[in-house]
């Protein structure tokens, strides 16, 4: 095997590789987007719930519609703050997901980069070969002529 054809491989692997990479990137920034648009539909209630609270306090409830607004709240309250560590979580996963990209990105033009001046450099080496051929022929040519 050539050695362009072991850096076209190598380039092709690493494609794929960064292609994984950004794949996988945008899952975990979808996956952060739902999750904070579900962050928002849990204080949205919250936010909901409170007003319905105060209204209720202003005209008076009894203990057991206090227990529940409490209950609920208390509730609600834990699942606002799963929610944020759950993006939390997530956040990071991003974070790692985009510099994994960046990484499997760097070594494809790196690989792409290494490609062209091997090409470059075949190129040059078959150039000098025929070149010196070429020379060597004209001077047989040249001596068998004059000789």
């Amino acid at each position: 095997m050539t050695k362009i054809k072991r850096f076209q491989q190598l380039e092709k692997m690493a494609e794929h590789a960064c292609d994984k990479a950004g794949r996988e990137l945008g899952q975990a920034q979808e996956s952060h987007s739902k999750e904070q648009a579900q962050l928002e539909q849990l204080t949205g209630f919250f936010d909901e719930y409170s007003q319905r609270f105060n209204n209720a306090g202003a005209t008076g409830m009894n203990a057991r519609q206090l227990g529940d607004f409490r209950a609920f709240f208390s509730q609600l309250d834990n699942a606002i703050e799963a929610q944020r560590q759950t993006l939390v979580d997530l956040g990071a996963q991003v974070t790692q997901r985009q510099t994994q990209w960046v990484e499997k990105h760097q070594r494809t033009q790196s690989l792409s980069q290494a490609l062209v001046q091997v090409q470059r450099e075949q190129l040059l080496q078959r150039n000098k070969r025929e070149q010196k051929e070429q020379d060597e022929r004209s001077g047989v040519a040249d001596r068998g002529g004059w000789g």
